[in-house]
């Protein structure tokens, strides 16, 4: 079963590269921390730069908070609110406010994670050339899994762990001016995981988004994003 699944979503990958007409190339550089108040409550952040290795103009400084309650084993309800200072082109720079609620659900398997994550994200951007906001919505939705490949459990310490991700959006409203306008994007990649607190990963992404700056909507772009992410549990969670 797990052989066909990771089939499937190569194959869907290796089809994002037959409809391309332009292809660029980002850096991410991502610091997520968790703080757990409860085993019911927790709160995950990310802090992240992103930056075009082929334009110089382009760069995004991202803050993200998630709040999460865990209402049963393997189910949570989240909200997140994330910052991000954009700078789009030349004379384009934006900032945005997104408010995200969702849910979250990971099956009980013991040795591979597999789980969805649904949102339903409420964006106001201000175009800072305008001196403008503009607020539109975005549903979108994410299966995920992480796989350890040298223990039994992701529970367990000091291992290497695969994972990957697919998460596909929906855009009922293109009023947002901006460079990647995302329509689906796929993760895969590896992970050390060296203790209960700290994770560091290396990951690639393949983008498909369309650019909504002074374009037709209908021009299709794709982006290879590489990310090195470490990830931190910042107390000791409790039982």
């Amino acid at each position: 079963m797990r052989a066909v699944v990771v089939l499937l979503i190569f194959q869907i990958f290796c089809t994002s590269f037959l409809f391309s007409q332009e292809v660029t190339n980002q850096l991410w550089l991502e610091y997520r921390p968790t703080y757990t108040f409860s085993p019911k409550v927790k709160v995950d952040m990310r802090l992240s730069f992103r930056d075009e290795f082929d334009d110089t103009n382009w760069h995004t400084w991202e803050a993200r908070f998630i709040p999460a309650l865990k209402l049963s084993k393997g189910f949570d309800v989240n909200l997140g609110l994330s910052f991000l200072e954009t700078s789009q082109a030349l004379q384009l720079s934006t900032t945005e406010i997104r408010l995200a609620p969702g849910m979250r659900y990971k099956l009980p398997w013991e040795r591979v994670e597999l789980g969805a994550w649904a949102r339903f994200e409420l964006r106001w951007v201000y175009n800072k050339e305008l001196s403008d906001w503009t607020y539109t919505t975005r549903p979108r939705l994410r299966i995920f899994t992480d796989i350890p490949i040298n223990a039994k459990s992701m529970k367990e310490d000091g291992f290497i762990y695969a994972t990957s991700f697919i998460e596909f959006f929906y855009q009922d409203d293109d009023d947002v001016q901006e460079r990647y306008a995302q329509r689906y994007w796929f993760r895969l990649g590896l992970g050390y995981k060296l203790n209960q607190n700290w994770r560091f990963e290396m990951l690639y992404n393949r983008q498909d988004s369309k650019s909504t700056i002074n374009t037709s909507f209908d021009e299709l772009s794709k982006q290879n994003i590489f990310v090195i992410a470490v990830r931190h549990q910042l107390n000791k969670q409790k039982k």
